[in-house]
Parts: structure tokens; C-alpha cells; sequence
């Protein structure tokens, strides 16, 4: 049952910044000319903390932000309502959530459930980033189950609106919530539950790791905020969450040999017009067993050969559910290493927009190879996660991100009031 606690967040001061120029999309999912880009935007983008030119200058930029009062701390402990509106597919969206804190949790102990795996590399740089400046600047993407949807009915007119972003297509809204009944109405309601981490695995990692560092300097104390990582939650059953697929592309020495290689494993059972290519999900029949392959001029619809697909079936029934598994489970046999390794040579990509898979195959004619995979349900994602087992790396995407920018949280090593639980 997961500890949550409200805190008192830092924030833009928006008298000092110009507000839809300091925030930025998660730093996992943007390429090198996009971070140049938001940090282009002001010299108080958030990338400039987030992915700073030293972690040194990280925690300089952080303290004379404080005492320039470009971010301020609420005085009161709050819960921050995150309202997000957008389209997708000709339909409108909102999506709700809360960003607070929740007492952090080994896998093991069943209350926080992580699905993906995790690099040590990429942990190493944000727990370097983490003890030069003891901030958590953005949100670990956390889902708990809520069938009826009860736990943002009757909140009222409680809210207090703090900003009102555009950005790209999109608008967020973020409220300060500080009405001590309705706070703690909420975190008696998730005391029960179990968190599945949709997004931010590698975040949530390197706050254990720092845990486990700041207990050693600072003795173990579970009520010290240390203990704790700040998290956005959504209802695991909201039509408003979207599960889309990370896709791939994989640069190869040969495309066409591996297309040929390919069908050791699986068959083509569908060859569409290379315009299909932002419709692709609607022409998937059989989710979990297809996957696409864009070349330039080429789109086409793999399944696996039923005898293969059933050796992976036999290998692990659950992860059978998930497309990508399967595809990599291809990949191993042809070139017998696994992804990681495409990864640190550099010669794989991983995508959700289809419109820059299709930039980068036709920028590539010889090596380029789009690998395309259907959306899946959220459900699937809560099966493997309470089977403790993990889906590979980037296997999903929740669309749209969560804005990095929006709220802070300050690590000093001091006391939570956790008296809202009693």
C-alpha cells in the first residue's frame, strides 16, 4: 500500500519567465537538435537543469534561479491536479492526474511495479544530476486502478488554476490543490492500491539508488523525504489514457538481406501502399503475434510463423502478449545479439512519431529499416507487472508526455508530516 504525501512544490515564477518557452517534452524522448532547440528558447528553459553542460553548472543555475525568485516554493503542502487536453485520431481528449509524492518501494515489495527493463548507464547520469542538486525536476508517469473512475468526483471547486499552457497542439492546465479534507479524501483512496510505472523507470531507479546514498550519510528514517519520489498518477481505466507503441528503426549494413532473413521467422501477410503509413494500426489483425516493416516505397504486415510463435509461447506466455517481445525475440536469431547492443553502437532509434520513421528510411535508402508495432492495451502492461516480470526497453508510449517544468520537488533531508493518513 503506497505512502503519498502532498509537498511544496517549486515553480516558475511566471512574472519572471516567459512561460511556453521554459517548458520542455520528457528529456528521454527528444533528439540532440531538440535539446538545443529548448534551450534556445530561454535561458531558463528547464533543459538547462535537466540537461545541463555540467552537473556542477546544474546546481549553480538551480541556486541562483532561487535567489533571483525565478522558482519559488508554495508555502503549503499541496496535491497538483494536471489537466491535459488533446486530439488524437479526429478525437478529443482530457486526461486527468495528480502529481504528489509516494513513499518509494523495492519491486519486490508489490506496491510500486515497475514494467520495463533499465540501463545502469542512464541511471549513473541522472543520479549524478540528482546528488549535485537534490531536485527531482521532472515526474515519474505512475497508473493505479480505478474501474469507476471515483477519485476525482465531487472535488468541487477546490482547485486553484496556477498556469495554462499551449503547447504544440495541446493545452495544460495545472492546479494547486491545498483543502486538507480533499487531500486526504485522495491518498485514503490510493492507500489501498498498487502503482504500475507507465513511464519514468529510469527516474524512479536512481531515487532508490539516491535513497540508499543519503541513508548512509543521513541514517534511515522513513518519515525524511529522501524517502520519497514526487509522481504524476492517472487511472489505469481511463478512456483518456492512450498506450501507443515506441516503434524502431534499425540501421543496418543491409536492409534488404534482412527482410529476406525475416521470413525464416514470420510472413508477409498484408502489402499496403506506403501512404498507410499513419494508419498503420488499423490494418493489424492480430496484435500481439504482427509487426510492420517500412522501406522506402514498401510498407508490409509480418506475422509470426506459428511454430516460431510457439516456441516464444512456451518461453513466456505473458510477454507472448506483447508485439515488440516477439519481434525481438526475431532479431536475436538473425543477428544473435540482442537490442542493448544495436543501442550502444548507435544503429537504433526509437520512435513514435510516424512521420519521422518515414524521415529517416527515406533518408537512408540502403540501411534504414522502419519497425512498426499495433497499440496494445494498458491491461496488458498491469498483467506483466504484477507477474513481476518486464517488457523490454521503450516498449511503450503514453501520448501525449507530461510537460517537464511544471513543478519541482526539493529533497533537503527533512521530516514529511504524514498525519493525512491517520
Amino acid at each position: 500500500m503506497p505512502v503519498c504525501s502532498p509537498f511544496c512544490g517549486w515553480r516558475y515564477n511566471p512574472e519572471k519567465v516567459n512561460l511556453e518557452k521554459i517548458v520542455a517534452p520528457p528529456y528521454d524522448i527528444v533528439s540532440e537538435e531538440e535539446k538545443f532547440y529548448y534551450k534556445s528558447l530561454s535561458p531558463y528553459n528547464v533543459f538547462h537543469l535537466e540537461l545541463p553542460q555540467s552537473y556542477l553548472k546544474a546546481k549553480e543555475l538551480v541556486q541562483k534561479w532561487i535567489e533571483e525568485k525565478i522558482i519559488l516554493q508554495d508555502p503549503y503542502p499541496s496535491l497538483y491536479f494536471y489537466e491535459l487536453s488533446f486530439s488524437f485520431n479526429q478525437r478529443r481528449f482530457t486526461r486527468k492526474g495528480i502529481i504528489l509524492l509516494i513513499k518509494l518501494s523495492s519491486s519486490k515489495s508489490g506496491i510500486i511495479l515497475p514494467h520495463e527493463k533499465t540501463y545502469p548507464k542512464v541511471t549513473a547520469d541522472r543520479f549524478k544530476l540528482l546528488k549535485h542538486t537534490f531536485f527531482q525536476f521532472s515526474q515519474v508517469f505512475g497508473l493505479y486502478e480505478d474501474p469507476s473512475l471515483e477519485s476525482f468526483k465531487n472535488w468541487g471547486e477546490n482547485f486553484i488554476l496556477l498556469y495554462e499552457i499551449r503547447f504544440k497542439e495541446e493545452l495544460h492546465r495545472l492546479y494547486k490543490l491545498e483543502n486538507s479534507f480533499f487531500i486526504k479524501k485522495f491518498l485514503t483512496f490510493l492507500f489501498p492500491k498498487k502503482i504500475y510505472i507507465a513511464d519514468g523507470h529510469h527516474r524512479y531507479a536512481t531515487a532508490l539508488k539516491f535513497k540508499n546514498y543519503l541513508e548512509k550519510i543521513w541514517g534511515k528514517n522513513e518519515k525524511k523525504d529522501y524517502n520519497f519520489i514526487v509522481m504524476y498518477l492517472c487511472a489505469l481505466e481511463d478512456e483518456n489514457l492512450l498506450m501507443l507503441p515506441t516503434h524502431r528503426v534499425f540501421y543496418l549494413e543491409n536492409s534488404q538481406n534482412f527482410l529476406s532473413k525475416l521470413l525464416t521467422y514470420s510472413e508477409i501477410t498484408k502489402e499496403l501502399p506506403p501512404e498507410e503509413l499513419p494508419r498503420i494500426d488499423l490494418h493489424f489483425e492480430n496484435k500481439s503475434q504482427e509487426f510492420g516493416v517500412y522501406l522506402p516505397k514498401s510498407l508490409k504486415i509480418f506475422r509470426l510463423k506459428p511454430a516460431f510463435g510457439a516456441q516464444i509461447y512456451k518461453k513466456d506466455f505473458l510477454l507472448w502478449e506483447v508485439p515488440l517481445y516477439n519481434f525481438l525475440q526475431i532479431l536475436e536469431e538473425i543477428f544473435e545479439k540482442p537490442e542493448e547492443k544495436f543501442k550502444e553502437e548507435g544503429r537504433v532509434e526509437f520512435l513514435s512519431d510516424l512521420e519521422k520513421i518515414r524521415e529517416r528510411v527515406n533518408q537512408n535508402l540502403t540501411s534504414a529499416v522502419g519497425i512498426l508495432f499495433p497499440s496494445i492495451s494498458p491491461l496488458i502492461l498491469k498483467k506483466i507487472a504484477q507477474a513481476n516480470k518486464l517488457m523490454p526497453h521503450k516498449s511503450t508510449y503514453f501520448y501525449p508526455k507530461i510537460l517537464t517544468g511544471l513543478v519541482f520537488n526539493q529533497i533537503k533531508g527533512e521530516t514529511l508530516n504524514l498525519d493525512y493518513l491517520k
